[in-house]
């Protein structure tokens, strides 16, 4: 999972609760020239031009921009005055921007999260009425601390597109996948990817996997027996497939880790899933893309590897979370020298008693999850994390890149746990109609669950 998902926002979609009203009566939203004009009061201690625009436009521009999935944008002055009475509740909650890792686990690049001193400008501001101030006083944009270069202009190799628009038809979710062959004749590797919506008001993300020959016609068959472009799916691609990445609005272009690609052979199949969320608009047609840049060799071959303990997937062990259970954690760890997590390892040349590296992570559960965690745990001892959520969010699910890759030795464990709520007040709403607790197991479908730890490696 690349995602995974994305899933989120100035890298993930609509905050449903935040409804804008009209807040742009009077004189409150009026412009900096006839601020000038009135009388002189309490000197601001910040204001929209000096201080608070500059972090709007990081932390929230990516998402609340016009025509995007988000129900208001929040890319001028008269925008965010007109919804400022309700920013402080989200600002509060800390729901926006969302950002599911929790502090003190890892320190991730392209991290959207609010620090504690801009999340007290922003309340302060609109405390005190939320004051524009003067244009004048807009500082130069300045590179974040620890920000990577910018990259160069981004010059994509190939495209890959839905093969027909497709508007969606179950609301206010509608999960689609859609089937793309793979044109590069030779063996080649992804090592960067955009996606480009081609609805930004319904798309909520996107995943991109990779389908082996070997299984193509079995998703030609789901594809054939579902009317109308792509198939219904939900918790994956229904078959063996690999990801290659993800998106969710405000992603921009998604360079992999130095010197690493995901190798795409000849005859395999692109299966793009589309999440469309209809809350802030009407269904409409869509037809994504994905642009990429594909090289014939990379110095570190890496791969998205997905892990869970396959006695949950098999039910030999179910993975049981009982009806009207408010609190049920399941939790697994393997050995990263089990001999089929090395064979795949062998496939980006890291061999039996080689370390490896961890250059991201991403977790996947359904809508009962409520928490989950991913870590090391070491042969020598101690355990480093590799990602905490403490309050799942389906919708804000995604892959998170570490700052610095974590290395893996031979004798270390992978842990992944997942804590669910099953009971009655933690139900999805599926087809118009909030479902009854019932027992619950690992499956693919909208009301099963899932457990899964994805990590992208490759050789140190």
């Amino acid at each position: 999972m690349g995602l995974l998902l994305p899933a989120a926002c100035a890298d993930q979609a609509a905050e449903p609760d935040l409804d804008a009203g009209d807040a742009s009566t009077g004189d409150a939203s009026s412009s900096g020239s006839d601020a000038a004009a009135e009388p002189e009061g309490p000197v601001a201690t910040y204001t929209y031009w000096r201080d608070a625009k500059a972090i709007l436009d990081a932390k929230c521009g990516g998402c609340h921009q016009p025509d995007d999935i988000a129900p208001f944008p929040l890319t001028t002055y008269e925008q965010v005055r007109a919804v400022a009475a309700v920013l402080p509740a989200s600002l509060e909650a800390e729901t926006m921007p969302p950002w599911p890792p929790a502090d003190g686990c890892q320190e991730y690049a392209h991290a959207r999260s609010l620090d504690e001193a801009d999340k007290a400008l922003l309340l302060t501001w609109l405390d005190e009425g939320a004051p524009e101030g003067d244009p004048a006083d807009a500082p130069a944009p300045e590179p974040e601390p620890g920000a990577e270069p910018q990259p160069e202009p981004w010059s994509p190799t190939m495209t890959v597109e839905m093969p027909e628009p497709y508007s969606p038809v179950t609301a206010p979710d509608d999960y689609r996948c859609f089937l793309v062959p793979w044109t590069q004749a030779e063996t080649s590797y992804v090592t960067g990817y955009r996606v480009v919506p081609g609805n930004r008001s319904i798309v909520h993300h996107v995943i991109m996997f990779n389908a082996d020959a070997s299984v193509v016609p079995q998703l030609q068959a789901m594809d054939d027996a579902d009317p109308g472009p792509g198939y219904a799916c939900f918790g994956g691609t229904g078959t063996a497939a690999s990801w290659v990445g993800s998106w969710a609005p405000g992603g921009g272009v998604a360079e992999l880790p130095p010197d690493t690609g995901i190798r795409i052979e000849p005859g395999s199949m692109m299966v793009v899933q589309m999440h469309y969320n209809t809350l802030a608009s009407d269904p409409a047609p869509d037809q994504t893309a994905i642009e990429l840049t594909v090289a014939e060799q990379v110095e570190r071959p890496a791969l998205t590897i997905p892990f869970a303990n396959f006695e949950w997937i098999t039910g030999a062990d179910p993975m049981l979370i009982p009806a009207g259970d408010p609190q049920v954690t399941h939790e697994y760890a393997f050995p990263v020298g089990n001999p089929l997590f090395r064979q795949r390892l062998s496939d980006v040349g890291v061999m039996a008693g080689e370390p490896f590296v961890v250059h991201s992570a991403g977790l996947h559960m359904h809508y009962l999850g409520t928490a989950g965690t991913l870590s090391v745990v070491r042969g020598g001892g101690g355990e480093d994390c590799l990602l905490d959520i403490e309050d799942w969010d389906f919708g804000w699910q995604g892959g998170y890149t570490l700052r610095e890759p974590l290395r893996v030795d031979a004798d270390d464990q992978l842990r992944i746990s997942c804590t669910w709520d099953n009971s009655a007040g933690n139900q999805p709403t599926i087809g118009g109609e909030v479902l009854t607790p019932h027992d619950v197991e690992w499956g693919e479908g909208t009301t099963d669950e899932m457990c899964l730890g994805v990590i992208y490696v490759s050789a140190p």
